[in-house]
């Protein structure tokens, strides 16, 4: 019995070292992605646009000046799908419907056809004035301003996107 319970206590210490890091790495992740939405109840619903596109350029590790790279997207999507496995109990119907499209879409297009639709310079990297080629930002609130057909060239960013115009059309406006 006595050689049986030091097993188990090798075992579990085992475990810990093997997988503690992951735990602790997937955490972080969980962190970060509960940071951002934390952040973005100010910053996408009350501020500029812009400065949801800066919490957004933040969250990848960028300043404003850089560029995107797929590295960089794939990163992102990483982060994103630990926090979503982890989170899709307490998200909201409509919140996790849009949080799965949008990780479908990038899991079946990948980070480098992505960043082709709107890397119009061929540098490989996406910088904000290229992402932002379809919106028309002013001083409404990122979550105002995607609801404004004018303000979005639905159309153009579906092309982007590879997506049928109507799909992401039907997307922006429910609520």
């Amino acid at each position: 019995m006595r050689q049986l319970r030091h097993r188990a206590n090798a075992m579990a210490f085992l475990l810990m070292v093997l997988f503690g890091p992951a735990a602790v790495a997937q955490d972080r992740e969980i962190e970060a992605v509960n940071g951002l939405i934390a952040g973005a109840v100010d910053a996408c619903t009350r501020q500029p646009a812009q400065a949801c596109v800066d919490l957004g350029w933040a969250f990848a590790g960028l300043s404003p000046d850089d560029g995107l790279t797929a590295a960089d997207l794939a990163e992102v999507r990483n982060v994103v799908g630990v926090w979503f496995q982890a989170s899709q109990a307490i998200l909201p119907p409509r919140a996790r419907t849009l949080v799965g499209l949008g990780m479908l879409l990038f899991d079946g297009r990948g980070p480098d056809r992505l960043i082709a639709g709107f890397d119009t310079n061929g540098d490989a990297r996406v910088d904000q004035s290229e992402l932002l080629a379809d919106v028309h930002l002013d001083d409404r609130p990122m979550s105002q301003l995607i609801l404004d057909p004018d303000a979005v060239d639905r159309a153009s960013l579906a092309q982007r996107l590879e997506l049928r115009p109507g799909l992401l059309q039907g997307v922006l406006e429910q609520q």
